[in-house]
């Protein structure tokens, strides 16, 4: 009898201890995913960490830091490692090679579980004390928190104006409504599900936090001065607006025809100046050599752009024909599926 109950208590004991090993095992849930794309960012790392980690713990809730790591060539990797192999929350996904920013939110994205998801830079210029508003806007009830940049800090008027232009004219050429707003964005958990779904390649998430829907809330924020780091080139930007551009809109082709056909009824209105001038001044039609090369330079110049822009969709149809991979991870950290 005694060696019965010897036996009932280990059997409920080794019960009891299968049942603590599962819980352990079992996927931690996650309030709160912060995703961050980062290149060669080792002097901004400490201060962002810093400052990460004072923002999230006020929140009182679990959370996971993933650092998407597109091949630096810095000490950055280095860095990163050392902060994972302190607290598990921080997790690392390293590419193979450059994919680009687009590339590794999207990266960041999948790998995320919380049920709010923040994608946002890693050079500090994105306050990291805004994620508690965009937190507070999405338990009000909003799907999508963006924040909205309302001045930059030690930037010239002419560039906030140049900036605030390109999203205008991004608005009136896909027909979505792209405010001063960059990639600070806030996703709750069913709007990060309907975007992992989407079968494009090429993601443009400024575009798709306008194109998804749902219920939306813009939170204004001065975007901190530029202390590490070099900002956007100018060919950078063109692909940034480009990309934007055929992404959402066939605009550029509807122009190009437009501008064909504006310089279609010119052409007419030369040639029937053309044939006056032949009649009533002929001492005078050696002179219009001039304008005919000017004319027949502005069709070639106008051709070749029209082409162009053709060639811009025709490779985004080319990229989504292959169907390679958005990006290739070579390795990670403290990520359950790795």
């Amino acid at each position: 009898m005694i060696a019965a109950l010897y036996l009932r208590i280990n059997s409920t004991t080794l019960i009891d201890l299968c049942i603590i090993l599962r819980m352990n095992n079992q996927p931690k849930y996650i309030y709160l995913s912060i995703v961050l794309p980062i290149f060669n960012e080792e002097k901004s790392l400490p201060e962002l960490m810093k400052e990460l980690f004072s923002v999230c713990n006020s929140l009182n809730k679990n959370y996971e830091i993933i650092f998407v790591d597109d091949c630096s060539r810095d000490k950055t990797s280095d860095i990163l490692n050392e902060y994972a192999d302190k607290d598990p929350r921080v997790k690392i996904i390293r590419f193979s090679r450059n994919f680009g920013h687009q590339a590794a939110i999207s990266a960041g994205i999948d790998a995320s579980s919380g049920d709010m998801v923040v994608t946002m830079d890693s050079d500090l210029q994105h306050p990291p004390e805004v994620i508690r508003e965009l937190v507070k806007q999405s338990e009000a009830g909003y799907d999508i928190v963006i924040a909205e940049r309302m001045a930059v800090e030690q930037r010239s008027f002419l560039r906030e104006l140049v900036g605030k232009a390109i999203y205008k004219f991004l608005s009136v050429a896909t027909g979505l409504e792209f405010k001063n707003a960059g990639d600070f964005v806030l996703y709750k958990r069913r709007v990060v599900e309907v975007i992992k779904k989407l079968p494009e390649r090429e993601k443009f998430f400024r575009g798709l936090a306008q194109w998804v829907g749902f219920k939306k809330k813009y939170v204004p924020y001065v975007i901190r001065a530029r202390k590490f780091g070099k900002g956007v080139s100018i060919r950078g930007l063109a692909r940034f607006i480009l990309n934007g551009v055929t992404s959402f809109s066939a605009f550029p082709l509807r122009l190009s025809f437009w501008i064909g056909l504006i310089i279609f009824l010119g052409s007419i209105g030369y040639g029937a100046s053309v044939v006056v001038e032949k009649y009533l001044y002929p001492e005078n039609l050696i002179e219009g050599l001039s304008a005919l090369t000017l004319v027949v330079l502005a069709l070639g110049s106008i051709q070749l752009m029209v082409i162009g822009v053709m060639g811009e969709y025709l490779y985004k149809m080319f990229n989504e024909i292959k169907g390679r991979p958005v990006y290739i991870v070579a390795e990670t950290k403290n990520l359950e599926n790795d």
